[in-house]
């Protein structure tokens, strides 16, 4: 009880101040302005009629996880809707036209009143939370009306707040979940610990994605016209740290192209990465073959087209990983049996650690590291080629996580 009215207080004082946050930050702004529109938009789409099941991703990263499972669920369950939340505009206003989704917004601020006005409205069949996402007040919101509660692709660590003294009474809320699907031993070990047992270890359904990804590109004429034929090295998801450790390759010619996806594409972000280059530059916004074909880096600033540029790579840099918690997708660029490179912090990511140690990834986490792992990349053949199938082999073995979903939800159903 007491743990619950701290929740709800810290919500209601909380939202005001982001309010008066959002005048001073773009992100924020959408952040607090998407979700004045959200029960109007439920009500346009219609979702107090017939039957839904609700998906809920944070972001980005969670809606690649959650891509495959949304895509099988349509084929497997077709009378019923698709609703797709999202916690972020970076997710939201990426994907909010996905178009096998029937309804997509923001997730209402989770205070008892939004929740109630949330499920009392809409026709919620099941409710399928990806990764670290859990409510409490819409977990309890749903555990009373009885609408089951799925979470997949959920990944566990002992320091997480359940498992802590002081998170008993958040705790309680994993209880009302009807099934888990973990990515690992670890985190069956971890529930099975609280006397959880409503668990399968299923995977990651991102492996799925990027598999298919793989198994079904397509040509991109514009980086093909860039390259022409010609070796490129792609950096993805990038930061300004990033750019520290590859300084010297944005100054000075090498043999192969370089194609660059910044993370953020704002003008001020593709600008500080501008000023760092020093070879001839285009970017993607403005590439003109006949003037552009013969520079030596292409620049993405656009947003949608980084997985499938990875096929073109003879080796990848993934971003994000000079910061703290912050690296990127890198089952991306390994679904394509090449060679992966990222910086000094990643173990707090499952895949990237595993593929560490079975050779697949490099960590750097100095300019004269990254430079040394360029070189042996670039003139390695045989490295690169045993770098790339360890890589590929690992997406290969890993995938199958949402069919494995599916069958159990199925079961379920016809409980």
């Amino acid at each position: 009880m007491i743990f619950r009215i701290i929740y709800n207080l810290i919500l209601y004082l909380s939202y005001p101040i982001l309010k008066f946050l959002a005048l001073f930050s773009n992100k924020l702004e959408l952040f607090i302005s998407g979700r004045k529109l959200v029960f109007d938009h439920l009500k346009s789409k219609g979702v107090n009629r017939d039957s839904w099941v609700w998906f809920h991703a944070a972001s980005l990263g969670e809606f690649e996880q959650a891509r495959p499972l949304i895509l099988e669920y349509k084929k497997t369950f077709t009378k019923h809707k698709i609703l797709l939340t999202f916690f972020s505009p970076s997710g939201y206003e990426v994907q909010k036209e996905f178009d096998a989704a029937d309804c997509i917004c923001y997730l209402p601020w989770d205070t008892t009143k939004n929740v109630n006005r949330f499920l009392d409205f809409c026709k919620i069949n099941r409710a399928i939370f990806v990764k670290y996402e859990f409510w409490p007040n819409y977990f309890n919101g749903l555990s009373r009306r009885n609408i089951p509660v799925y979470s997949v692709s959920s990944i566990f660590r002992p320091n997480h707040f359940f498992f802590k003294s002081t998170g008993k009474s958040y705790r309680n809320i994993l209880y009302n979940v009807k099934h888990f699907f973990v990515q690992n031993y670890e985190s069956k070990k971890l529930l099975n610990s609280i006397g959880i047992s409503q668990l399968s270890i299923s995977g990651d359904t991102r492996l799925d994605r990027v598999y298919d990804l793989a198994q079904n590109h397509k040509r991109i004429d514009l980086i093909e016209k860039f390259l022409k034929n010609q070796e490129c090295f792609v950096a993805g998801s990038t930061w300004p740290e990033d750019y520290k450790l590859m300084d010297y390759f944005l100054k000075n010619p090498t043999p192969i192209k370089i194609i660059i996806a910044p993370h953020k594409i704002s003008k001020q972000s593709i600008d500080n990465l501008v000023k760092r280059i020093e070879l001839p530059y285009t970017k993607w916004s403005d590439f003109d073959e006949k003037k552009d074909a013969d520079k030596k880096v292409l620049i993405i600033d656009t947003i949608g087209q980084l997985a499938m540029i990875y096929r073109y790579a003879k080796f990848a840099y993934v971003g994000g990983g000079m910061r703290k918690g912050g690296l990127h997708n890198t089952l991306e660029p390994a679904a394509f049996g090449i060679p992966v490179v990222i910086g000094r912090y990643f173990s707090r990511f499952q895949e990237a650690v595993l593929l560490q140690k079975k050779g697949g990834i490099y960590s750097v986490q100095s300019p004269k590291k990254f430079r040394k792992t360029y070189l042996k990349l670039m003139n390695d053949a045989k490295l690169a080629e045993r770098m790339g199938k360890i890589n590929k082999g690992y997406i290969q073995s890993g995938k199958g996580a949402t069919q494995h979903i599916i069958e159990i939800i199925k079961m379920h159903s016809i409980e």
